[in-house]
């Protein structure tokens, strides 16, 4: 085969990537949030996912970013593409757990970190009336220094990967095993060849990509021979505490509830088990508060969120 000059150029892209993965030592939650906060849009952006973005070409643009998600560790990437979540918005905050529970880690009553989040919606929608499914990544820095460096703990929770007709972000239930039944849309069978390609993508990438587990988390900060120990569901629900604010854009929901309140918090839940009806037996532990939000270039297109491969 002929080595052409774009060959060395996805070569030197590969071998970069994992340089850099394997050269991960962390980082420290100030230099990301700057990061982050860096080239604030003026408008929000309405970005469309469709089935032609996610491929370039031959170039299965949905596969490798799968692959990228559970290979590559660093919290920054040069500028990207996210192809699923496209239209975001980051906050910063704390993750803080109050309840005794079982489990090791982060999860431990008392732990207190610094956090920084995405919300998102999968897909195109961000507005109220039209089909959208809820997500928020998570960060975790084992630390309340700002400055201090360190590697990070990743999660993933939505509420419905199909999507819902729910009005507020912070009233979803947002889970490490998400729904996967749409309620009934039009665009239903314009979204099926993408669906088709994502979870193709998601297979290769990872065994029961259906299910994000969360041993990340409770392997962070664990204690020299302690065992880890990690439920096998956890969930954010916006706190009751907090009255919803109506807004159509869920990223202008999001920073008005912080604008009206001074936070948005959501309820941390963790379950292990099922009862006899397949519902999940869930405790609340904590909550994650959130005071900071921007929307913006360095949200959309720097933050990354690394994800362990599946454990059976």
């Amino acid at each position: 085969m002929k080595i052409t000059y774009k060959h060395l150029i996805l070569l030197f892209f590969f071998s970069t990537n994992l340089t850099q993965a394997a050269n991960y030592k962390g980082s420290s939650f100030s230099e990301v949030w700057n990061i982050v906060s860096s080239d604030p849009y003026n408008f929000l952006p309405e970005k469309e996912v469709t089935f032609s973005s996610l491929y370039s070409g031959f170039t299965n643009l949905i596969e490798k970013s799968a692959k990228r998600t559970v290979s590559n560790k660093n919290d920054i990437l040069p500028h990207f593409n996210k192809l699923l979540h496209k239209n975001g918005t980051c906050m910063s905050g704390q993750w803080i757990i109050t309840k005794e529970n079982p489990y090791s880690g982060h999860f431990k009553k008392g732990t207190k970190a610094l956090m920084i989040g995405r919300a998102s919606t999968t897909l195109s929608n961000t507005k109220q009336g039209d089909l959208r499914g809820f997500g928020l990544a998570g960060k975790i820095y084992p630390t309340l220094d700002t400055e201090e460096n360190h590697e990070t703990a990743n999660f993933f929770l939505i509420d419905n990967l199909g999507g819902t007709y729910e009005d507020n972000f912070t009233r979803a239930d947002l889970s490490n095993e998400p729904g996967i039944l749409p309620s009934f849309s039009f665009s239903l069978p314009f979204l099926a060849p993408v669906a088709a390609a994502v979870s193709r993508a998601f297979a290769k990438a990872d065994k029961n990509p259906g299910i994000r587990q969360v041993y990340s988390i409770s392997n962070l900060g664990l204690l020299e021979n302690e065992k880890a120990k990690t439920p096998k569901y956890m969930k954010f629900v916006g706190s009751s505490e907090e009255f919803s604010v109506s807004e159509m854009d869920f990223r202008d929901e999001l920073a008005q509830h912080i604008s009206t309140h001074g936070k948005v918090t959501f309820d941390i839940f963790v379950a292990n088990t099922k009862d006899y009806s397949g519902e999940k037996e869930w405790n609340k532990i904590g909550k994650a508060r959130f005071d900071k939000i921007i929307a913006s270039k360095g949200c959309d297109h720097r933050l990354h969120f690394h994800h362990h491969k599946f454990k059976p």
